[in-house]
């Protein structure tokens, strides 16, 4: 008698083989490629086959053949490309070239030995590159401060950038590309903050704060584009329907928090405690509807530019009531008979009439905010929305006093036996058994509500600060 394999050991085993034909399939194409390279190389083709080599080479470490050929054919295509490099320096023209001939010669070099086969560059070709290289540095630090001197920025900062790439810490190389690179930032900031472009100015002097915190005087320039360019906006107590009070006070928190977490630094929220202490300093109840006259003497009062006036118009929570509903079903139970030809013990799944029961109730909040956000210094109604939200949530389940892994739905009378159909049954049973209550839904109804007027008038923010 076979014995059967547990799934883990025939998990190993499958990976295992996996493993060892990808092996044997690297191998295979280990050999192909060096048997191509081969040819190559005795047809003259030495630097295709030293490419074909360590292709070769990559797919299978210890094939040695590979290894050998690409000792060979990779030292003379190493060699080639340090003639070029020895050309460029005759030459003597083109220093640039020169050091960039001999730096893919070393890349190739360092590419090989990477795969554990040593390639040569003589002393000699060193001590030239670095003497060289000497040189060439020495011609681009000149050529950037002469771009400086210029006020090409750009064309400076590239410069600079190629010699810390050739030699990190040359002279004061990294201190001049970081001029090059904050003076046209910092300088378009000067130019944004004289024309009253503050939010532009303020990003502008940003950059350069964050790469140079101490560079001129960016910093205290960006705090200044900001305390220009500051737009505080005063949020008046909301006003709701009578009886509603504690929905305009909800209504009015969430919308100073919405503004407040807009993330824009322009923006800045009068402070609920100082205003409610003004307001009541001045005597200036607001229970009722707030007028525009009235919300620009309290505006004012306050310090700001903009008020901003709500009223929660429509605020219901609807509870659902628990429904229930009996539904038919089918519940599977095994039947053991005897085969009477061969005597064997059968087991038969039949099926008899059975029940659950599905329970549902859904909470609905809805809820209406009207606001107005008013400029102090025109009076002009800068935006004036109506914000709706409904929120609902539900709980919808099913019990029985049958196993659910026994029940199987009916269809047209029968048993359903579609695994699609008995899914959906068998998840019912694991269906949500709470649900949220109306208060909860409509704080989260008040909360969306709130958050896309913040977002709007962030928007108009944004307009109207450049």
């Amino acid at each position: 008698m076979t014995v059967p394999q547990p799934a883990m050991v025939r998990s190993v085993h499958t990976l295992s083989a996996l493993a060892l034909l990808a092996m044997l399939s690297a191998c295979s194409g280990s050999r192909s490629y060096a048997k191509k390279a081969g040819k190559l190389d005795a047809a003259g083709m030495y630097a295709e086959a030293a490419e074909m080599y360590l292709q070769a080479v990559q797919r299978n470490h210890k094939n040695v053949d590979a290894k050998i050929g690409l000792k060979q054919a990779g030292q003379r295509l190493l060699d080639d490309k340090l003639s070029v490099f020895f050309k460029n320096v005759t030459m003597g023209q083109d220093r640039a070239a020169a050091v960039q001939s001999y730096l893919e010669a070393r890349n190739y070099q360092e590419r090989v030995v990477r795969l554990g086969v040593m390639l040569d560059i003589p002393e000699h070709y060193k001590a030239e590159f670095e003497r060289v290289k000497g040189e060439h540095l020495l011609d681009l630090y000149d050529r950037g401060q002469q771009l400086l001197g210029q006020q090409d920025f750009a064309a400076a900062e590239r410069v600079f950038s190629e010699i810390a790439r050739l030699e990190p810490g040359y002279k004061d190389a990294s201190s001049l590309q970081a001029v090059a690179y904050l003076e046209p930032l910092y300088r378009a900031g000067v130019a944004s903050l004289q024309i009253g472009a503050y939010r532009k100015a303020h990003e502008e002097f940003g950059k350069v704060v964050a790469k140079d915190r101490t560079y001129k005087d960016a910093f205290s320039l960006q705090q200044e584009a900001l305390e220009k360019g500051r737009f505080i906006v005063a949020v008046l107590p909301f006003t709701a329907p009578a009886g509603q009070d504690a929905q305009a006070t909800k209504a009015q928190a969430h919308a100073m928090t919405a503004l407040t977490n807009t993330g824009d630094p322009f923006l800045r929220v009068v402070d609920r405690e100082n205003m409610d202490r003004l307001l009541d300093e001045q005597r200036l109840g607001l229970s009722g509807m707030v007028d525009e006259q009235t919300a620009v003497r309290v505006g004012n009062l306050l310090g700001a530019r903009a008020v901003l006036m709500g009223s929660v118009i429509d605020y219901r929570e609807v509870p659902g009531r628990m429904r229930t509903s009996t539904k038919q079903a089918f519940e599977s139970y095994n039947v053991q008979r005897t085969d009477p030809e061969t005597g064997e013990k059968i087991t038969e799944v039949k099926y008899r009439p059975a029940q659950y029961v599905e329970y549902y109730q859904e909470n609905v909040a809805v809820v209406s905010i009207s606001y107005r956000l008013v400029d102090l210094e025109t009076g002009e109604i800068l935006l004036s929305k109506v914000e709706e939200r409904e929120a609902k949530d539900n709980l919808y389940y099913a019990t029985s006093k049958v196993t659910p892994e026994k029940l199987f739905p009916i269809r047209n009378g029968v048993v359903d036996l579609r695994s699609g159909a008995r899914n959906d049954l068998r998840a019912l049973f694991n269906g949500p058994r709470e649900v949220k209550s109306t208060a909860v839904l409509a704080n989260d109804a008040v909360r969306t509500a709130t958050a896309t007027m913040a977002a709007a008038v962030q928007q108009v923010l944004a307009q109207r600060i450049p």
